[in-house]
């Protein structure tokens, strides 16, 4: 007989057998127990989390006639369990992913009206659900609306989203969660001691993390680790599978980065690009070990939490003592951020580099240290434009000339209210040499019963006249004037 994936080989037969999802499980057996089985049933999360087995199972336990003697399990014995996914007729198992046209939702409706042939349901599991079209979708609905009593229907999907509103509340929904680390590590264990293969603790773990809490994922990634050798499976056997960037060398790395040396950050990343390490992959790798040099950092029983052999593990502790809080947390940051730039970047060796020499560089303290560069800033051009204007001398015989000095002065003063002002008026000198500003009816007005004072000590400080205000008869209405027409010229100033 050819060899059987371990993830077929294991596939869960009876709910007992299904992990990580109990608030599922524990659901579907009581309404299995206690007939009070829905006629629509809509199971969506992260691929390989259980969603098509837990359907599989369902769908046999609903026919079971021995149902209740197994605490809502399939007997596994009877026709209908013996006979689900090769002759059943009352199962039928389909794939919208390659059948998601209006005639394939048509031809469920029409078959569907058939009585079971064996047991109690007909049930159909529609895998991929969310490929349907819209035609498809719309045709199954009153299907699922009004189904014949006798008929089941259990879509599973893992974008729910995309799914029609209308379908969806026509379903009892159960969301399936990824599997915690500890349960996917038993069951790896489980089925190497099955499999006859030994094993170290370490290496179990490393596949279960590696699974992200996929079952199907880590299933598959211990088949691949069971035939790396015909001894015992160590934790270096692992990563090796994996193609993680080698431990060491990412230990050295993060050490040259706490202790901010730009020379061995710069070695280490190119023996690394030496040695084919893909750069993604580095930045991913380098961020997870910085994510456990903090929790040995932060936790007091973190050896519980990470399971790593107690030499790395000691490793860790060590470069845990060498770093503050702030500074990992930043790190983190910093490269999980790089991780989404790296698929555009022109250059993501030089990017991972840039990043790296700047974690290094950094105390942790990024919004204080982005504040006062911010200062620095504002000092600089706050410096320059009172040099330039310290640098502008006033010509006394000049009347334009005068008027700029005067607008600096109230500039200074920040007087908004004379912006409209300045391209209003006309400026001279007059036989006596006093200062005359010829302007609007408008600007008349506001200079006379506002800033008269104020103009008349800036004037002083540039021309020896008096200042005299005068009407310009033949100028148009400017902004100034419609603003205070619409205001009323009894408007008073403070």
């Amino acid at each position: 007989m050819s060899y059987v994936a371990l993830y077929r080989k294991y596939r869960p037969a009876t709910f007992d057998e299904v992990i990580g999802q109990d608030h599922i499980i524990n659901t579907l057996r009581n309404q299995i127990l206690q007939d009070k089985v829905s006629h629509a049933y809509l199971f969506t999360g992260t691929r390989g989390t259980g969603k098509t087995s837990t359907a599989k199972i369902f769908a046999r336990a609903v026919n079971c006639p021995h149902v209740k003697e197994h605490n809502g399990n399939p007997c596994g014995k009877c026709s209908v369990c013996n006979t689900v996914g090769n002759a059943n007729l009352d199962i039928i198992e389909m794939d919208a992913a390659s059948n998601n046209g209006v005639d394939y939702a048509r031809d469920i409706r029409e078959k569907v009206q058939y009585p079971p042939v064996n047991g109690r349901y007909k049930v159909y599991i529609i895998d991929e659900v969310h490929m349907l079209s819209v035609g498809a979708f719309n045709a199954l609905l009153k299907t699922l609306e009004e189904p014949p009593k006798h008929a089941i229907f259990i879509l599973c999907t893992t974008e729910v989203h995309k799914i029609p509103a209308t379908i969806l509340s026509r379903c009892m929904r159960f969301d399936f969660r990824l599997v915690p680390t500890p349960e996917l590590a038993k069951l790896v264990a489980h089925i190497y001691d099955a499999e006859g293969k030994e094993y170290a603790p370490e290496a179990v773990t490393a596949i279960a993390q590696a699974g992200e809490g996929s079952v199907r994922d880590c299933v598959s990634i211990a088949d691949r680790c069971l035939s790396v050798s015909d001894d015992k499976l160590e934790y270096a056997d692992v990563l090796s599978v994996l193609g993680v960037s080698s431990k060491n060398s990412i230990v050295a790395l993060a050490r040259a980065i706490f202790a901010n040396s730009p020379s061995d950050i710069l070695t280490e990343i190119n023996k690394l690009v030496t040695e084919g390490k893909d750069i993604a992959r580095l930045n991913k790798d380098l961020s997870l070990y910085i994510r456990d040099v903090l929790t040995a950092k932060v936790c007091k029983d973190a050896n519980s939490i990470l399971m790593l052999p107690q030499d790395a593990f000691a490793t860790l502790r060590e470069i845990a003592e060498t770093v503050s809080v702030k500074k990992l947390l930043y790190a983190i940051d910093r490269f999980v951020s790089a991780e989404a730039s790296l698929k555009y970047a022109l250059s993501p060796l030089m990017l991972f580099e840039a990043t790296a020499l700047s974690v290094a560089s950094s105390s942790g303290d990024v919004d204080a240290e982005g504040l006062d560069r911010r200062l620095t800033r504002l000092e600089q051009q706050y410096s320059q434009t009172k040099e330039t204007r310290s640098l502008y001398v006033v010509d006394k015989t000049d009347p334009k000339s005068v008027w700029r000095g005067v607008k600096m002065q109230i500039d200074e003063q920040n007087e908004p209210l004379l912006n409209g002002v300045w391209s209003d008026v006309k400026v001279s000198f007059d036989a006596q040499g006093n200062f005359v500003v010829r302007c609007s009816d408008g600007a008349y007005w506001l200079i006379e019963n506002k800033f008269k004072k104020r103009l008349t000590a800036c004037v002083a400080m540039f021309c020896d006249g008096k200042l005299i205000v005068e009407q310009d008869d033949g100028s148009s209405q400017t902004e100034i004037d419609k603003q205070l027409s619409a205001l009323g010229k009894d408007v008073k100033f403070d």
